[in-house]
């Protein structure tokens, strides 16, 4: 009898070590059983932790913390809405799936071999932390007041949006690595320690100063970067320029053994008033076609190809660029250049979503010139509905290309369907309601911002009508709204108040 008592206490140990899944069964506060599987509130800080899935809209009263390798999963169309901060502490794994949205205060990821990945929206009101060996995954949308990277922290994005109000401070971490992201600082990017950072494609814009110091290196491989006032490297750490990337700063200061440098096909680097060298600090170009430091520092120019160590201006300096649809119908997109180098042809692309586009047509460029040239392109025969996007790619004789900043328009024009929708209200604060779409289709709906910036929304089947929750961190102002069901696109102007 006694053995058996102990195998019964030893099975009831066993089996509390076991966690517990509870996904939501619908909406509601995190505290209240009801809106869970088990009908229980989710154990997060007790070893084993307990695996959740969310569903629905859920709010959290106060901070939300994971301890003990606690797991969480947002899959589409879901929200947490936590009012104080998230913070994950144990070995859990977090998943923001697409279209889902996770809004809160700090978030402090100091896991000890979990991760985090975004693949939708992660909206921080606060702080996003990195430390410990925690792991940052995103390949959403990042918004947050500031980033800060510490201790064995890896950071990694492989597209998206990431916009910071403040800085992002890079203290430590052990790989931070950005592809094709568009990141925007309101404040300093400042990198005092830590690995070296690599950006592959997309852009970087630096609203106050760009810090690097230290060792290490900084790689920007065919990225644009801009930074609004001054660049101060120091140490030993150096700025490695490739793919015929970009980066224009207003000063550039130099000091210890720090560089700029072109690797591979190298790219431009450009200051507007000086740049100081101080220490052994230098600027160099691939297979040393050039060559500056505080010894012919006189000689530098305000632009240089850190690829063949010419003076060059940047290829072609746009002055705007327009789309208009006239009274009869008559499509005009029109442009201007200040400035044009090397500059082969100019190529007009259409997108009825702001994310997939072709090509209309093509304009021979000037090949060089210093002077104002205007060009303009006609179209009477599109046949688009709604709100429809436009931008301008330019291609240099040596096949490199850029894009310009995305201009709309909205056609009148409306083609014969197998669905027509109406939406309501318009404009709108909170939400909309779209009526008209089949309750057997599941619609891939999102909104496009003037920047062409592609943002992802929750969505609602709500009978004969679709809800969509518009994210409280949209700024007022027109959006285009893309409904894609079952391959069949319609665009829809929609204004959001506030």
């Amino acid at each position: 009898m006694r053995s058996l008592t102990i195998l019964a206490i030893l099975f009831s140990f066993v089996a509390t070590l076991n966690a517990t899944t509870h996904t939501t069964v619908k909406g509601g506060d995190w505290n209240d059983a009801n809106i869970w599987s088990t009908g229980q509130v989710p154990d997060i800080k007790s070893w084993p932790g307990d695996e959740v899935i969310i569903n629905h809209k859920v709010e959290v009263n106060g901070d939300l913390v994971f301890k003990q390798g606690a797991s969480m999963t947002v899959n589409a169309n879901a929200s947490l809405e936590i009012d104080g901060d998230f913070k994950l502490q144990g070995e859990g794994t977090f998943l923001i799936a697409r279209n889902a949205v996770v809004e809160c205060g700090k978030v402090q990821n100091a896991g000890y071999g979990g991760s985090l990945s975004v693949n939708g929206t992660l909206i921080s009101n606060d702080d996003i932390t990195i430390s410990g060996v925690a792991r940052f995954f995103t390949d959403g949308n990042i918004y947050a007041q500031k980033i800060e990277v510490k201790g064995s922290g890896n950071f990694e994005s492989k597209g998206g949006i990431i916009e910071v109000e403040g800085p992002w401070e890079i203290k430590g971490g052990t790989g931070i690595k950005i592809s094709r992201t568009e990141v925007v600082l309101e404040d300093k990017f400042n990198r005092t320690g830590g690995p070296s950072i690599e950006f592959i494609g997309g852009s970087l814009t630096v609203g106050n100063d760009f810090i690097g110091s230290g060792g290490g290196s900084i790689c920007f491989d065919g990225t644009e970067v801009e930074v609004e006032n001054d660049t101060k490297l120091s140490g030993s750490v150096a700025i490695n320029i490739g793919g015929r990337g970009i980066f224009s700063t207003n000063k550039a200061e130099l000091k210890g053994s720090a560089a700029i440098s072109g690797k591979d096909m190298g790219g431009w680097f450009t200051y507007e008033e000086e740049i100081q060298f101080q220490g052994s600090g230098k600027v160099k170009c691939v297979a040393g076609h050039c060559y500056y430091d505080r010894n012919n520092v006189d000689d530098m120019p305000n632009a240089v190809d850190l690829g063949t160590g010419a003076n060059i201006v940047l290829p072609v300096e746009l002055l705007y660029f327009e789309a208009e649809i006239k009274p009869d119908g008559m499509l005009v997109v029109s442009w201007a250049t200040a400035v044009e180098i090397n500059n082969d042809f100019f190529t007009v692309e259409m997108s009825l979503n702001g994310k997939d586009w072709k090509g209309l047509g093509e304009i021979k460029g000037a090949g060089n010139s210093d002077v104002e040239l205007t060009y303009e392109w006609k179209d009477d025969s599109l046949k688009a509905n709604g709100t429809t996007y436009f931008r301008l790619k330019q291609t240099d004789f040596d096949g490199s290309f850029s894009y310009s900043d995305i201009a709309s328009v909205e056609f009148s024009w409306k083609a014969q369907a197998e669905y027509e929708v109406s939406v309501f209200p318009n404009p709108a604060t909170e939400y909309i309601m779209i009526e008209g779409i089949t309750a057997d289709s599941s619609p891939e709906i999102l909104l496009v911002n003037m920047q062409g910036q592609r943002i992802q929304v929750p969505v609602t089947d709500e009978g004969f009508n679709t809800r969509v929750d518009l994210p409280n961190y949209l700024p007022a102002g027109t959006y285009g709204l893309v409904i894609n069901n079952n391959g069949q696109v319609q665009t829809q102007q929609l204004v959001i108040q506030k």
